[in-house]
C-alpha cells in the first residue's frame, strides 16, 4: 500500500495523465473536487444561463483558484460501462463541452476494484493505472 501511494504522488506530481486507483476514494483527498461517477450529464456538462453557456459547479470550483487541483471521478465501476463513456472527453481532452481544465489540474479515477469486467476499455485507455 505504501508503495502504490508513493507511485500515486509521483504520477500527481507529473500530471501527464488521468490515475485509475482502487486504494483511495475522493473523501480520502483533501482539497479535492469530488464528482460521483453516477453524476447527471447536465450537471457534468454546463449549462445555459439565459443565451450564455455557463461551466458546471465543479469546474467553477476548480477556476475559482490558481492552486493546484485534483479532480476525482469517485467509483466509475459503480456504473453501467455504456455510462462511464461520458468522462471520456474529460480524460482524454481534459476539458467538457467547451470548458478546458487548467494544466495544474490533476484528474484521478477511484474504482471499488479495478477490473475489464467492470471498466470499460474506452476508459481504461485513457488512464494509468496504479
Amino acid at each position: 500500500m505504501e508503495n502504490k501511494k508513493e507511485i500515486l504522488l509521483s504520477y500527481i506530481r507529473a500530471n501527464v495523465t488521468p490515475i485509475l486507483v482502487d486504494f483511495i476514494f475522493g473523501k480520502d483527498i483533501n482539497g479535492a473536487v469530488v464528482l460521483p461517477a453516477n453524476v447527471d450529464v447536465k450537471e457534468l456538462n454546463g449549462h445555459y444561463d439565459g443565451t450564455d453557456f455557463m461551466p458546471p459547479k465543479w469546474l467553477n470550483e476548480i477556476l475559482s483558484t490558481n492552486a493546484s487541483k485534483i479532480l476525482v471521478i469517485d467509483k466509475i465501476d459503480a456504473i453501467a460501462k455504456e455510462e462511464q463513456l461520458k468522462f471520456c472527453e474529460l480524460l482524454e481532452h481534459r476539458k467538457i463541452s467547451t470548458f478546458e481544465l487548467p494544466k495544474s489540474c490533476v484528474i484521478i479515477v477511484t474504482a471499488n476494484e479495478i477490473n475489464k469486467d467492470k471498466i470499460n476499455e474506452e476508459i481504461f485507455s485513457l488512464v494509468a493505472r496504479i
